[in-house]
């Protein structure tokens, strides 16, 4: 997905594409027809960029996903200045919460998942209004760790997706990879080697 890689780069040459060209995919994404789905990981490593990226989005993500590190290095640096020795032992719980708020683990864990972040967000207020500065920082690092990964991956996800429906080569490249599903109003759903049709999931080497 670099800006290096390029293959088929027609609408006609893909195998499996529900339009037959460019101008009918774009025409429905105008009228508001399909939905485009994009893979969450390689959105964020295309961000970094990838093919057609704009440069700001290269910036921003950058810096956010940097935030973490940088919010953590501010807590260690405030734990020492303070002289608060046992906040140092907050680190585990921290570095536990970069992996955790990862958006992926939101469709493992669910319900579960916003649950503790409701919870680290009451636990911020509570500390907050209540003087527990302990605390405070340690709920601080964990929200700026859970904005800046649901942010990053939110920004690359939805640009990744205007982009695409601008570029046919860059739109090729990811249905090619796997990385894009067409969903009608409807619901039917198109992969480049299955679809959703009716509610019956079909691949296409079933077909043959």
């Amino acid at each position: 997905m670099d800006k290096e890689t390029k293959k088929v780069s027609k609408v006609e040459e893909l195998k499996h594409f529900p339009f037959k060209n460019f101008h009918e995919f774009k025409k429905a994404c105008l009228e508001g027809i399909i939905q485009i789905g994009v893979d969450r990981g390689l959105a964020f490593r295309w961000a970094q960029g990838g093919l057609y990226v704009p440069k700001f989005l290269s910036a921003q993500t950058l810096f956010l996903s940097w935030l973490p590190f940088l919010a953590g290095i501010g807590f260690i640096v405030y734990a020492i200045m303070s002289k608060s020795w046992l906040l140092l032992l907050g680190l585990p719980v921290l570095f536990i919460g970069f992996f955790f708020f990862h958006p992926g683990w939101a469709r493992i864990f669910g319900f579960v998942w916003l649950i503790v972040i409701a919870l680290i967000f009451i636990l911020f207020f509570w500390a907050l209004f209540s003087g527990k500065p302990g605390l405070l920082a340690i709920t601080a690092v964990l929200l700026v760790t859970w904005y800046a990964e649901k942010t990053a991956y939110e920004k690359a996800v939805n640009s990744l997706i205007i982009v695409a429906a601008e570029h046919e080569d860059l739109l090729c490249l990811l249905w090619e990879n796997k990385a894009l599903n067409i969903r009608f109003y409807n619901g039917n759903t198109y992969w480049v080697d299955w679809k959703t049709e009716d509610g019956k999931n079909v691949h296409y080497d079933n077909e043959k």
